[in-house]
């Protein structure tokens, strides 16, 4: 038995097949995996209905093609030397020239169901129904075991979404995974009273790994859905039928998830927004308030009536004095008079007449001084009675009530926005713990593993041969691992 090295059976096998093919050779195809590095250089697959072949055209020979730029799809004819990559340990195509010869089958089936089902008017906008801005629940049509749907959930926790998740779990590639997939939609989408809006989703992959998502039968599905559809297949340059039978495509599964979650951030932002718009204007009505309450006060000291009463005060008590002042002059006049009557009389000696003036003089003094003080009484007693009343009805005492019902309504306004926000909390805080209890990582934290051969879950002991190359997943990274041996347990043997 012969021994090698790796290095030395891939030098041999590289000596043989280059030995055998020395010159070039031409070979037909479809274009696939398409990708041009920042070199300039082309790397893409040549496939047919059951092979595949790496192909490498470097900068130089790409630029002698003027006339044509490949395209995933195509059907070419490449032109080159066949190579063995060693470091990579896979045989390659490389190509001197290529030419164009028709469009591929994939493209062409392609097409075909395209065509088919716009006709149909599968892909109408009029069709296209609007996605829910804040979804309670959503049906997720994928791989419980990808990248994608990991990807799906980190995005919308980042992004604060608190809607709730359910895996429908599907193979995602492979002739196999179209009746699931169907099964999964019809099912699923047709629950109305549970779900919000149903995504059907991917991570990247090479058109063939995506073709099952471009199957007449997958598409009419997802058209047929009562819920509201979302297609997150692949990347931003991967398109697929079932992009254009949803609802509403998206780039890739993290992009759906941002895309439901938006909602959630913007009400957020809303509520915030609200709440501060809305201390503003109890800030800025107080404000106002306080500011009318500052007019009032200046107008009221302008004109007060405290200050028109006093005047008016002024105004009897010089009445007052002037009333009594003109009384004396009378009565010094009318002294002066009786003087000068009494002279005239005592002259003329008629003296029981100068007696009885003198009684009457004596009688209108005294009515005189009686009414004089009547009025200034009668006077100061309205002059109290008007203060009173413009006390009771002061401005001063109609802005105090202003200001105590602007103050009992903004405690009010902060009651309730305190009691609103508090509701919403309560309410997120079990939605994000049913959120955490979802996450499939938390059983890799318990000690679990997912064993994996070729990026498809092991089940099952006959799953895995001899020297398979097995992935095993632990919860801090990776473990390659070869089979050296199988034991059915005693259970299966029974």
């Amino acid at each position: 038995m012969n021994k090698f090295t790796v290095t030395e059976l891939t030098r041999t096998v590289k000596q043989l097949l280059e030995g055998t093919f020395k010159d070039n050779i031409a070979v037909k195809g479809e274009i696939s995996s398409f990708s041009v590095s920042p070199a300039g250089h082309l790397y893409f697959v040549l496939k047919d209905e059951k092979s595949q072949i790496k192909c490498v055209m470097f900068k130089g020979s790409a630029a002698t093609m003027r006339d044509y730029n490949p395209k995933n799809g195509d059907s070419v004819e490449a032109i080159g030397e066949l190579t063995v990559y060693e470091a990579g340990g896979n045989y390659q195509l490389l190509v001197k020239r290529m030419d164009y010869d028709s469009v591929g089958l994939f493209w062409k089936l392609f097409e075909e169901v395209k065509r088919k089902l716009e006709a149909e008017g599968l892909f109408d906008e009029e069709r296209k129904r609007p996605i829910p801005m804040l979804p309670k629940r959503a049906a997720v049509v994928t791989s419980a075991t990808g990248a994608a749907i990991k990807d799906f959930l980190v995005t919308m926790k980042n992004m604060g979404g608190v809607f709730a998740v359910d895996v429908w779990s599907v193979p995602v590639q492979g002739k196999d995974a179209i009746a699931p997939i169907v099964k999964a939609l019809n099912t699923a989408g047709a629950m109305t009273g549970r779900y919000d809006v149903l995504v059907l989703m991917r991570g990247g992959g090479s058109l063939e790994d995506l073709a099952v998502f471009n199957e007449e039968a997958v598409a009419r599905a997802l058209s047929a859905c009562a819920v509201p559809t979302v297609s997150a297949i692949g990347h931003e340059r991967d398109f697929s039928i079932c992009d254009f039978a949803a609802d509403l495509r998206v780039a890739t599964p993290t992009a759906a998830a941002a895309q439901l979650s938006a909602g959630y951030v913007s009400s957020v932002r809303d509520i915030e927004n609200h709440k501060k718009r809305i201390s503003e204007l109890v800030l800025n009505r107080f404000y106002q308030q306080v500011q009318r309450l500052d007019m009032l006060q200046a107008s009221v000291i302008a004109s007060s009536p405290s200050h028109r009463i006093n005047r008016d005060r002024q105004r009897l008590a010089f009445l007052e004095k002037s009333l009594f002042s003109d009384f004396r002059e009378i009565i010094r006049q009318k002294g002066t008079h009786l003087s000068e009557m009494t002279g005239i009389l005592q002259s003329l000696s008629p003296s029981a007449r100068t007696e009885k003036d003198r009684r009457k003089l004596d009688g209108l003094l005294s009515v005189m001084r009686e009414q004089t003080l009547k009025n200034v009484s009668q006077s100061s007693a309205r002059a109290d009675r008007l203060n009173a009343r413009i006390s009771v009805l002061s401005p001063m005492r109609r802005a105090e009530r202003y200001m105590n019902a602007v103050e009992r309504l903004n405690d009010r306004l902060v009651t309730s926005a305190e009691k609103r926000t508090a509701e919403n909390k309560a309410r997120l805080e079990p939605l994000m713990a049913k959120l955490a209890a979802l996450n499939p990582d938390n059983l890799l934290e318990k000690g679990y593993a997912r064993v994996s051969l070729n990026k498809r879950a092991v089940k099952s002991v006959f799953d895995v041969t001899l020297q398979d190359e097995l992935e095993i997943r632990l919860k801090d990274g990776y473990i390659n691992s070869f089979v050296t041996g199988r034991k059915v347990s005693e259970e299966k043997d029974g």
